[in-house]
């Protein structure tokens, strides 16, 4: 999902491009911008130098005072080499407000990718009609309500030498001032009561759980909030096709009809399941989640 990341940071003010496995991005308060605002980002290197790799011992002394009693990380690549730190300090997909980790949980950032690709900005509803855990769900109301994932947290990059803590704390600030209300139906349901107990959890430690709305119902007779919106789910799905997967499956596919006029994606495995379903996916982006090569199906009205 490199166009994707690269369009975020673009959308933040940063000049980015794509690259494999990531983006490039840089700009004014590029690194406290993509720790605090990018959802899709899964980490952030500050990039101290790059150069020839001959010159490589000389820069790594360099860095390293720039660097304060963070990790440098080398690589070199044929005869170019690049010295850089992690400038977060922790993976960014920990928002914080996972209650307990349920059953292969799907990725933060994973799931605000989805939301992104889809061109979702929260001005239409939404609907998961297998939330699981709540993730998509939580990171919808999140967009929705412009509410930047990274505020109540503290970076690695802030305890550099050097570092202005005023500044970032100014940024801080004004995007606050950018949070709102959610302006459409969020809407989310599960068969499972456990999972649905543990959504809500989710989500009143997110602070949304009065912007999404539950409701334990199997999806196939789950009737969509009213309008053209966008349906976003991740349905069970392994190695094999196995018979709970088969049903997940069945019962999407018998959704999809009443959903006339609204965009589907569906996260599923490389290959197979989307036979399930009663139309073929208009596009499909492959990418990988929790280690496992997968595909985002999508339809579109």
């Amino acid at each position: 999902m490199e166009q994707v990341l690269a369009a975020e940071l673009a959308a933040l003010g940063l000049g980015a491009r794509a690259i494999p496995g990531g983006a490039e991005a840089e700009g004014e308060d590029a690194v406290a911008l993509a720790c605090l605002a990018a959802r899709t980002a899964d980490a952030v290197l500050l990039r101290l130098w790059e150069g020839p790799a001959a010159d490589l011992p000389r820069a790594k002394r360099e860095a390293r005072r720039a660097a304060g009693a963070s990790e440098l990380r080398v690589r070199v690549e044929g005869g170019t080499a690049s010295v850089s730190i992690d400038a977060a300090g922790a993976p960014l997909f920990r928002r914080g407000w996972r209650a307990r980790v349920g059953a292969a949980p799907l990725r933060e950032t994973i799931a605000a990718g989805l939301l992104l690709a889809c061109g979702w900005d929260g001005e239409r509803p939404f609907l998961d009609p297998m939330c699981g855990s709540g993730t998509i769900a939580i990171e919808a109301a999140l967009l929705a309500g412009r509410r930047a994932p990274g505020l109540g947290r503290v970076f690695a990059f802030e305890g550099l030498p050097g570092h202005d803590a005023r500044r970032t704390e100014r940024l801080r600030a004004r995007l606050t001032t950018l949070a709102r209300p959610a302006r459409v139906a969020i809407h989310a349901s599960d068969r499972n009561a456990g999972v649905l107990r543990l959504a809500r959890a989710n989500a009143a430690a997110a602070g949304v759980e009065d912007v999404i709305r539950f409701a334990r119902e199997d999806a196939a007779r789950v009737v969509p909030p009213a309008g053209e919106g966008l349906c976003a789910t991740n349905p069970p799905w392994g190695i094999r096709l196995d018979e709970a997967a088969r049903e997940a499956w069945g019962a999407l596919a018998a959704l999809l009809p009443r959903l006339a006029g609204w965009e589907v994606a569906v996260l599923g495995p490389e290959r197979g399941f989307e036979k399930l379903l009663p139309r073929a996916p208009r596009s499909t982006v492959r990418i990988r989640a929790g280690g496992v090569a997968c595909r985002l199906l999508r339809y579109t009205p």
